[in-house]
């Protein structure tokens, strides 16, 4: 049986809006801050006990230097362990998470430290004219960022306001979700419950700096009749800016370890990774895609979903927590949504 893993360390820096607190700074600087300060939160530096670094980052064209993050990071970190960067869009960190499980559950690798990072305000408009001239005519810069969607597939909110649609969910149980959100965030923020794991950074805005120490996207002074009156967006049914996902930057960083290891150092462990897994589905499938992998994991070690005291779902559209605990909820709308 593989040895469990666990994760030892854990910080993020506070998530800046689009074109807010982060946009003028390089997203390589706030990782590696974020990663340093992973590094050394259990009291003592853990560099010299990573195996191996891996990087999730889904547009490295946002860096000054855009190829291979994880390496650049690795580097301006001081470390000459073998790093490995991978994009699997809105998943990158995470599958960055499970690969290193995977060396760990193998025997290759005894410890991991895993960033995530992204700045979606330093995304630049790009064109391919410029490298042979432009003779005659205009020249385009289209925008990576605008809209998302794969080619020849409708954009994400158009296939996320979709699955709402076929699952019976409606505007008003989106918007609603979307602004609980906000407001559970602001609870949390006023408890303190975001001291231990945000990094704060200096940043510099013209001649003035300061210490950027707060996520900006949230809004808990929002009202619901506010949200309902927000329009459509991509043509899509019910999804609207405010309950689909902001464009952000920030960067996350966390050490895992086997439990041997672990306890070898004498480090505080903060949570056991069970088990993980990976599914996909059409693009139309983007709502229900975490109900599929939940219930894989939870075959997988014979759990029902009733054993489960809570569930977590990256909310990158309102429809996504909504439609994939319906379906696990099984039908029954009291346990769903009750």
């Amino acid at each position: 049986m593989a040895e469990n893993c666990v994760i030892v360390s854990a910080k993020r820096s506070p998530f800046g809006k689009y074109l807010g607190s982060l946009s003028e700074m390089e997203p390589l600087d706030v990782g590696v801050k974020v990663a340093e300060a992973t590094l050394s939160a259990p009291g003592k530096n853990l560099k010299e006990n990573i195996d191996q670094v891996f990087v999730g980052n889904c547009i490295p064209s946002a860096f000054e230097t855009g190829s291979v993050t994880g390496r650049q990071i690795g580097l301006k970190l001081g470390m000459d362990v073998f790093t490995t960067t991978v994009d699997t869009a809105c998943c990158s960190p995470l599958t960055a998470l499970r690969m290193a499980l995977w060396g760990m559950r193998l025997g290759e690798l005894d410890s991991a430290l895993v960033i995530g990072v992204e700045a979606m305000s330093r995304v630049p408009h790009s064109s391919r004219q410029l490298r042979t001239g432009v003779r005659i005519g205009e020249v385009k810069l289209p925008d990576p960022i605008f809209p998302i969607n794969y080619p020849g597939y409708n954009s994400v909110a158009v296939d996320a306001s979709d699955g709402a649609e076929k699952y019976d969910v409606s505007k008003r149980m989106l918007d609603t979700f979307a602004m609980g959100s906000h407001l559970k965030w602001a609870d949390a923020m006023k408890e303190g419950k975001f001291d231990d794991e945000i990094v704060p950074i200096k940043v510099r805005k013209g001649r003035n700096e300061y210490l950027f120490s707060q996520d900006e996207m949230p809004r808990p002074n929002g009202n619901i009749a506010l949200i309902q009156m927000l329009p459509t967006v991509f043509g899509a049914k019910s999804t609207t800016p405010g309950n689909a996902p902001g464009l952000n930057d920030g960067a996350s960083a966390m050490v895992v370890m086997t439990e041997k290891k672990a306890k070898s150092l004498d480090l505080p462990i903060l949570g056991t990774i069970v088990d993980q897994a990976g599914e996909t589905d059409m693009p139309s499938g983007i709502s229900w895609i975490p109900a599929k992998a939940i219930k894989k994991v939870l075959e997988r070690n014979k759990i029902t979903i009733d054993e489960i005291d809570l569930i977590e779902i990256n909310e990158a559209f309102a429809a996504m927590p909504l439609v994939s605990t319906k379906i696990l909820a099984g039908g029954d709308e009291q346990k769903w949504y009750g």
